[in-house]
């Protein structure tokens, strides 16, 4: 595992698209890394970069940026994107060699293939199924996963970093999201659980109450929907915790989702070459330490994969420094941890924050740091990054 200090820019390939000139840019930046979308979701983004057309893009639904081995796959096989040009990117990036580049690969988080394959798809404790969200509990979907990493990590990249190898959160991965009653995190909890074939298997295999668990889980939460009460967040908080304890299956099985997740990055890092390094992205919820709904396990992921890359994306320098010192004793250190920072709206919007929040991770050991987002930021924020970047070295 390399430790030199990394600076990596997330990019997406539409933004990109013209290797040569974009390499020199990041260069420019103060950045040795591009953290580049190879397989991606769907989203609505706004382009604030002059001249950038189109200015509002909508990117193709659970493609890959790539020319896909189909002969890896099994039943389940991913899509490209239909424009040759946006494949062409990352060839071109690893070609230019003049950063490291990092494959950001969006695993099981795709609506496409869902639609395509309910049957592999995430289904709550009433049956209803999540097309956003795959299954890894599922044996093809778990396939699918480690051959797709295998294939990407065959293309000269630096590292994976993969993002969304365990199951989707309710509140998240799925746009037009209506609701006319308060979220909570119990609520969303318990909607986020995964009662598919596959998971009741599993769980009733490890000896759970699979049936029992999940018939108490829907009776609750039928009952709160009905109710004419809201949960303030402390109430649902203690609910929650109330609930890991009362239902004597519900904390062994998320421990049994924390276990196949990380079997399946384990299952990646051995499929992948030994010079291409493995990160996983820790949560795409906030903060860090929530993960758990996810099958997420930061010790236990720290143990089979090189790196934890962790989003720190809080208001404040403050928030970044203590969800870090979180994740360090979570997974024993930080010799394995890179970091994420959003430079720009909702987050650290300003020089001043940032570099505060820079210097806190430093100082707690974390050196390894990446950039969202180089076409979302404003060209005066990258600007001032740069040069914050460039001063310090």
């Amino acid at each position: 595992m390399s430790t030199p200090a990394g600076r990596s820019l997330y990019c997406y390939p539409w933004d990109v698209a013209h290797a040569a000139q974009h390499v020199q840019r990041l260069q420019q930046l103060g950045m040795n890394g591009a953290t580049l979308a190879v397989s991606y979701h769907a989203g609505k983004f706004l382009r604030p970069h002059a001249g950038a057309a189109p200015r509002v893009i909508f990117p193709e639904d659970g493609v890959v940026y790539f020319e896909p081995d189909l002969q890896r796959y099994g039943e389940l096989k991913p899509l490209a994107h239909s424009d040759p040009a946006m494949r062409r990117v990352l060839p071109d990036l690893v070609a230019d060699g003049r950063l490291d580049i990092h494959a950001w690969t969006v695993l099981l988080h795709n609506s496409r293939l869902g639609s395509l394959h309910p049957e592999y798809t995430a289904s709550n404790v009433f049956g209803d199924r999540y097309i956003y969200s795959l299954c890894p509990m599922q044996a093809a979907v778990f396939d699918y996963a480690v051959a797709l990493c295998a294939d990407i990590a065959s293309r000269g990249v630096r590292s994976l970093v993969l993002e969304t190898p365990g199951w989707l959160p309710y509140a998240h991965g799925y746009h037009h999201e209506f609701a006319q009653l308060r979220s909570n995190v119990w609520l969303d909890s318990m909607l986020a659980l995964c009662c598919c074939d596959a998971c009741m298997a599993a769980g009733k295999q490890a000896g759970l109450d699979m049936a029992g668990l999940r018939s108490t889980i829907a009776a609750s939460v039928e009952s709160y929907l009905q109710a004419p009460v809201d949960a303030t967040p402390a109430q649902a908080q203690a609910w929650l915790q109330a609930d890991l304890l009362a239902m004597a299956d519900l904390a062994p099985w998320l421990r049994l989702r924390q276990q196949r997740v990380t079997d399946l990055v384990a299952a990646i890092r051995t499929a992948i070459p030994a010079q291409v390094e493995l990160a996983v992205i820790a949560t795409v919820q906030r903060p860090t330490a929530s993960n758990w709904l996810e099958g997420m396990d930061l010790a236990a992921l720290a143990r089979v994969a090189d790196w934890i890359e962790v989003p720190f994306y809080e208001p404040d320098a403050e928030a970044v420094a203590s969800d870090a010192w979180d994740c360090i004793r979570r997974a024993g250190g930080s010799a394995r941890l890179r970091a994420i920072l959003r430079p720009g709206s909702p987050d650290l919007g300003d020089g001043v924050q940032t570099a505060t929040a820079i210097r806190h991770l430093s100082q707690l050991g974390i050196q390894q740091l990446s950039f969202y987002n180089y076409g979302l930021l404003r060209p005066a924020r990258l600007q001032a990054l740069g040069e914050m970047l460039n001063a310090a070295d």
